[in-house]
């Protein structure tokens, strides 16, 4: 029996107003976006809904939520949808010309020690790539949600992704300013940080991010106290330069700040490696020519001190 692959004229009219509703939780924030006014998205979503037959957000004057029909629709749509994009850029970019927009989920980390070196080159040198980083801590379901690709530390990645080393193993590492350790001490060893003042990390997953520590073949980890609790390491790196605290962040990150004056390292003697960075994609997805160009840009231009 032949399938019927006929699709309703205009069936497919307002999926990416939905997605980008869906995505930013705001009209205004997705109609910047989509670059049309607040009223076009607003009236673009209602039609939808009148041919779904069904609301798909719930309004309000301070928040945009899903409905039950509206989280069914994105679950089906999201992944067709994105399916479709990559059709259109497959034909597109039939000549091998890198051209498209390029979206990367980026754990919050890492994108100052991994983009800040290459984010102006690769512009220059690829124009016709659209570059949108997604700064989230939460491991994306890339297909799911759009993105060609994501960078991760590789111990959180699924056993399926294609992965593509960036940069070698590093450390996490504690450090203050300078001023902290003149007011309150340095710890001597990890299990002085319970003395001491620091900054915690609140993962997505609403647990804080473990102080793992090593020494010789044993790892272990430290519970720790403090007066500022963030979820971004940026937000961390200042509550640490403004003499609050300790924190932990990776040391590729601490290294410019430490050269600069502006913090100390401590405990180094322990400080627990990782296996590094990685990009990574769904093994089922086809490479292109704009996710090709980032990855070999990226490998290539990375200073030595991070790549390792």
């Amino acid at each position: 029996m032949k399938q019927d692959l006929t699709i309703p004229h205009g069936a497919l009219d307002g999926i990416e107003a939905f997605l980008r509703v869906a995505e930013r939780r705001s009209f205004s924030a997705a109609a910047a976006d989509l670059g049309v006014s607040p009223s076009a998205i607003s009236q673009t979503v209602k039609a939808l809904e009148a041919r779904v037959g069904a609301p798909l957000f719930m309004r309000t004057t301070r928040s945009v939520g899903l409905t039950q029909a509206g989280e069914m629709f994105l679950e089906r749509a999201a992944p067709a949808y994105a399916g479709l994009a990559d059709a259109y850029e497959a034909a597109r970019n039939l000549g091998n010309r890198p051209a498209g927009r390029l979206r990367i989920n980026l754990m919050r980390g890492a994108v100052q020690p991994l983009f800040e070196p290459i984010i102006a080159g690769f512009c220059e040198t690829y124009p016709d790539i659209e570059l949108e980083i997604f700064a989230d801590d939460a491991l994306a379901d890339l297909s799911a949600d759009g993105f060609d690709a994501g960078v991760r530390m590789g111990e959180s990645l699924d056993a399926d992704a294609v992965a593509v080393r960036l940069t070698g193993p590093f450390r996490f590492v504690a450090a203050a300013s300078p001023a902290y350790f003149e007011r309150h001490g340095r710890p001597g060893h990890p299990d002085d940080l319970r003395d001491h003042r620091c900054v915690r990390m609140r993962m997505t997953t609403g647990a804080m991010m473990p102080w793992t520590f090593e020494q010789g073949n044993r790892e272990f980890e430290v519970n720790v106290t403090g007066p500022v609790i963030v979820n971004d390491f940026s937000a961390m790196m200042v509550a640490m330069r403004a003499g609050v605290a300790i924190g932990m962040i990776a040391e590729p990150t601490a290294k410019l700040q430490v050269q600069t004056g502006l913090l100390e390292l401590t405990l180094v003697d322990y400080a627990a490696s990782t296996s590094g960075l990685f990009l990574y994609y769904p093994s089922r997805k086809q490479v292109m020519p704009k996710l090709r160009a980032f990855i070999d840009y990226v490998r290539e231009h990375l200073p030595d001190d991070i790549t390792g």
